[in-house]
């Protein structure tokens, strides 16, 4: 025995399950000092995962040798898998080389799969896995007229696999195809569904094989053995190594600083300044790994329309909303591109000359002269496909507020409840401090105090004086004073842009509705040192105070219409987003729980910010082209993003907290603020 010992270990005659502890009556010691071994009665097993049959174990235990053979024969079954693609709606190139890739599958080049158990083999010191089974069915259904196919493929495991946690697919064929889902049938266990959903790449292009996992969603910490090394492969090729030019098929997640909306080598006033970085701190976007601009090493090539920008494959949009934003899309670049057009080729004038030249374009359209028409339809094969070019007219869509009331949009009581209820509800906010004051540099913008004063509103406070109408919360302000300053010199030296830095006070009546008490338009001093020139508006009096009040409130708007767009929609809504989004492909396995909660969130965001920054926030693109601001649009959202932005503070109720409004509501119904 102590020849056994030190040959097979004490613990193991102790501690192992195929033997009985030595003091059991099953073991006796016969009269030529050798041990015996009575059969153990059987054992019930427990139903997991597999099917097993019990091992058949003989126990040779000599005097100074013990010899111990374990013979466990596992039980082969066989488990299916339904595999569900989803066609696309392919032209003829698509459609003949759909044809290509069924008949190489037929010839052998199939699509291959590999089941991967979520325990590890003792023996290899690697996870379980079946056989590497062929996805069947391909030639057969290559002309299924359906948007999804259902193919089949058998695998064959034994009673040690234990439960499916992953799979693996290589395809063997010429194209890409969308893997929508995989069921394993065959465990006893019951069904084992992998919600696949992603592009499949070539294996010329990606000879790597895809890893799915199944819909049990995984901690860290609570990965089974099987998958740990799995999860780690799939986050690494996620992640990328940083280098290299990301291709359209690539599905690589890593950042980048925005150092693309712009293009030197098109000339000096397309440059813009690189966002990201010490200088001007920005969110990170997507990393695309194109090279430098031939006069700027900083600024990466640009990749302009209709040339596809870089998302990776799975946030890709799909047919379906490719077709719907294509249609608006077209639209949308008429809508912003013909009237530029006409102007640039057009010897005539196209200012609007009176305000019912403004509803024309509700009412008929935009008309163009036969000749003027041919020449741009000429131009644009695109517009064909828009059905009201037929009259030789482009209708714009009309604002809902204009079917009701023409001329709603000159009232104050449309213009105060704008700040509530129309596109930028979340910048009014409660007045705390009268005047108010400027966070600028007063070295650089002069004195921060505002303009107005008490003389100026004191007749629209229904009696009450301006301390009483704070203390009551009756006062808010729209200010995009801070904001617009620094950049105004730069904004009003282009040609037909004019901006100030505006307040707007609001009063809350008694019939809980608020109204425009005050507007202040401001500029920036012509020297440092000099003080700002400043003008304050109040509710007209006379005609001509009329014509000027209205001005001051288009001043309002345009900047509302401005930092809506560059701040509270791209910046905070699309911007923001982009480097959590990277993050969590990065970080989360699409096994773990918060991954599966954000993944319907996420999708396309990275499509839309790429296409964005082609198109719409690009230098000389649509932004720069309809909004005040022009060119220095981004800069304005990357000073806004560097002095107010904090996570912390994006939530709604910790927003309107920031903003107290929360509190005005509260004590208008009163109720405390708790």
């Amino acid at each position: 025995m102590a020849a056994s010992s030190e040959i097979l270990g004490s613990s193991f005659l102790q501690q192992t399950s195929l033997l009985p502890s030595w003091n059991s009556p099953l073991f006796r010691r016969d009269e030529q000092s050798r041990l015996s071994l009575t059969p153990p009665p059987k054992q019930s097993r427990r139903r997991s995962c597999r099917a097993v049959r019990p091992p058949l174990a003989a126990v040779v235990i000599k005097e100074r040798f013990v010899k111990v053979e374990r013979e466990e024969k596992a039980v082969k079954f066989k488990v299916r898998a339904a595999v569900t693609v989803r066609r696309k709606n392919e032209d003829l190139g698509g459609a003949i080389a759909n044809q290509v890739d069924a008949l190489c599958d037929k010839l052998g080049r199939s699509v291959l799969m590999e089941l991967v158990s979520t325990e590890m083999d003792p023996g290899t010191r690697k996870p379980r896995s079946s056989n590497e089974a062929e996805l069947r069915g391909w030639f057969e259904k290559k002309d299924a007229k359906t948007d999804r196919v259902v193919y089949a493929a058998e695998f064959t495991v034994d009673s040690n696999f234990n439960e499916a946690g992953a799979i693996t697919v290589l395809n063997r064929h010429q194209r890409e195809f969308f893997l929508e889902s995989i069921v394993v049938e065959g465990f006893a266990c019951g069904p084992i569904h992998f919600p696949c959903n992603s592009w499949v790449q070539p294996s010329r292009l990606h000879p790597t094989k895809r890893i799915f996992f199944s819909n049990k969603p995984y901690l860290p910490s609570q990965t089974p053995a099987g998958l740990k090394e799995l999860r780690q492969q799939e986050l690494k090729e996620l992640r990328g190594d940083g280098k290299g030019e990301r291709k359209i098929t690539d599905r690589i997640y890593d950042y980048d600083v925005y150092n693309d909306l712009g293009n030197p080598d098109k000339g000096i006033q397309f440059a813009r300044p690189v966002l990201g970085g010490d200088k001007m701190p920005y969110p990170r976007r997507l990393r695309t790994g194109r090279p430098p601009t031939t006069t700027d090493k900083d600024a990466e090539c640009r990749v302009e329309d209709p040339l596809p920008v870089y998302a990776p494959r799975d946030d890709q949009f799909e047919e379906g909303k490719v077709e719907m934003i294509t249609a608006g899309a077209r639209k949308a670049v008429l809508h912003n591109l013909l009237p530029l057009l006409v102007a640039s080729i057009s010897p005539e004038s196209h200012d609007f000359k009176a305000f019912h030249e403004v509803d024309n374009l509700f009412k008929e359209g935009l008309r163009l002269k036969q000749s003027l028409q041919d020449q741009l339809f000429h131009k644009l094969p695109l517009v064909s496909k828009i059905q009201d070019l037929s009259e030789a007219k482009l209708r714009y869509d009309t604002p809902d507020i204009i079917t009701k009331d023409k001329f709603a949009w000159l009232r104050d009581d449309e213009f105060a409840r704008q700040t509530l209820a129309g596109i930028n509800p979340v910048n009014i906010e409660r007045l705390q401090a009268f005047p108010p004051i400027s966070q600028l540099d007063p070295a650089i913008y002069g004195p921060p105090e505002s303009a107005i004063r008490e003389e100026h509103i004191i007749r629209h406070l229904d009696g009450l004086s301006v301390q009483q109408a704070l203390e009551a919360n009756k006062l808010f302000m729209l200010d995009y004073h801070d904001a617009y300053m620094p950049f105004l010199d730069r904004i009003n030296a282009q040609d037909g842009r004019k901006a100030y830095g505006t307040r707007t006070i609001f009063f809350l009546s008694e019939q809980e509705t608020l109204k425009p008490i005050a507007i202040e338009l401001s500029l920036p001093p012509a020297r440092v040192g000099d003080s700002r020139a400043k003008r304050v508006f109040t509710p007209p009096v006379d005609a001509t105070s009329c014509w000027l009040w209205q001005l001051a409130k288009a001043h309002v708007c345009s900047n509302d219409a401005g930092v809506h767009q560059l701040v509270n929609h791209w910046l905070k809504t699309h911007a923001c987003m982009e480097p959590f989004i990277v993050a969590a492909h990065r970080q989360l396995s699409a096994m773990h729980p918060i991954y599966k909660l954000l993944k319907p969130h996420m999708r396309y965001t990275l499509q839309v910010n790429a296409l964005a920054r082609q198109i719409l926030i690009s230098g000389g693109g649509i932004i720069e082209s309809s909004f005040t601001p022009g060119p220095s649009g981004m800069e304005i959202c990357a000073a806004v993003y560097r002095q107010n932005w904090r996570i912390d503070q994006e939530t709604l109720p910790a927003d309107l907290i920031k903003r107290q409004v929360i509190s005005a509501v509260l004590n208008s119904i009163g109720a405390p603020l708790s």
